[in-house]
């Protein structure tokens, strides 16, 4: 696992160096996933488009069984709806799995922000326990150390590096450790501050950093808007449960702007670019695979289609039970040809055949007198 997280730590590094600081390393970071993530949205439109191709029937068949809420109905009309799915090529669950593929590398990702010393710079874990030990010694409070162990963000140590580097390197060399440099570091500079990427926003409530969490409050809000607006959203029968949607919606982006006051900015921004560059990615993905629009017509000829294929139904058992409940006449009698009962046939009897051990001899006949 560490070798994955050096080998992304070493491509935002490249970065970092090319364009002298953090903030433009970690867009272009962010760029890079999302063009390698980008199949994935493909597949997902696409899904999308063939969600949106059998909405006419789907509500057809939802609105046949309208108002209908006994379980044997509803489990009646999702079956015809499964059916349905089927018969289209639509496979409701094909959409979770990239979903799944994204979840790990963009927990790698994560751990790769969070750790710029470590997987970047390439500080090792003796040399993370020192810096910490060093300044808790100075009563800072570092988060994560505990029992001479770090094992917490080494992001939030850098603003704490610059002003205690002559110690730490005392520190270090006292433990045989290499000395870091300040050059090494990558350039977490904001508003003014050398090193305000690696500041937590709420530690400051008139700092312009946070602005970030603000931001991401807003893109996050602008991100679900525009996913509703140009991907395909399953049906919702009751306003309610639409409802409870846009209150999820709202929780999630405030749970997103209230963990970004107490993280460092760096990862705050990082969320807010990715929000950006999703939001760019469902317009393009939109433009190039536009979703199905269909008219009132459209709908209305599903539901004849669907009342058409019951009346059909209804009209064969109807026939077919009148024709059990009535007796047949003589041409109907003459259509099914001759009858033969099994018991006018007479069975046939097959006779063992004799074999060499089991040939009787037969006794003479008596001649008569």
């Amino acid at each position: 696992m560490d070798f994955i997280y050096k080998f992304f730590g070493t491509i935002l590094g490249f970065f970092e160096q090319i364009t002298g600081h953090y903030l433009p390393a970690l867009l272009i970071f962010a760029l890079i996933v999302k063009l390698i993530m980008l199949p994935f949205g493909i597949k997902q439109q696409k899904n999308s488009v063939k969600q949106a191709k059998v909405r006419p029937k789907e509500m057809a068949i939802r609105a046949k069984y309208k108002g209908r809420t006994d379980q044997p109905t509803q489990q009646k009309m999702q079956t015809e709806v499964m059916e349905l799915y089927q018969q289209e090529g639509y496979n409701p669950m094909s959409g979770c799995l990239p979903l799944l593929i994204q979840m790990p590398i963009l927990i790698i990702l994560y751990n790769v922000v969070i750790n710029p010393l470590k997987h970047i710079c390439g500080y090792t874990a003796d040399m993370l326990n020192t810096i910490a030990t060093y300044l808790s010694g100075q009563n800072i409070v570092v988060e994560g150390f505990k029992d001479g162990i770090f094992n917490g963000r080494d992001i939030s140590l850098i603003q704490h590096i610059e002003t205690h580097i002559s110690g730490i390197n005392e520190a270090l060399s006292a433990a045989n450790l290499e000395n870091i440099l300040l050059e090494d570091i990558p350039n977490f500079g904001m508003f003014g501050n050398p090193t305000a990427l690696a500041v937590e926003p709420g530690d400051n409530i008139w700092s312009l950093l946070l602005l970030i969490p603000l931001l991401n409050l807003g893109f996050t809000l602008l991100s679900m808007w525009v996913s509703r607006k140009l991907t395909f959203q399953p049906m919702q029968d009751q306003q309610m449960q639409q409802g409870n949607m846009k209150f999820m919606n709202i929780f999630m982006a405030g749970m997103t702007a209230f963990i970004a006051f107490g993280v460092p900015a760096a990862i705050g921004l990082y969320w807010m670019f990715n929000s950006i560059l999703g939001i760019l990615q469902q317009v393009i993905l939109a433009k190039a695979i536009p979703l199905p629009k269909f008219t009132e017509e459209d709908f209305k000829a599903a539901e004849r289609e669907y009342a058409g294929k019951a009346a059909t139904k209804r009209e064969t058992v109807q026939r077919t039970k009148a024709a059990l409940s009535r007796p047949m006449d003589e041409d109907e009698y003459a259509d099914l040809g001759d009858y033969h009962s099994v018991y006018d046939e007479k069975p046939v009897i097959e006779e063992p055949k004799p074999t060499n051990d089991s040939v009787v001899a037969k006794a003479p006949l008596k001649k008569k007198k």
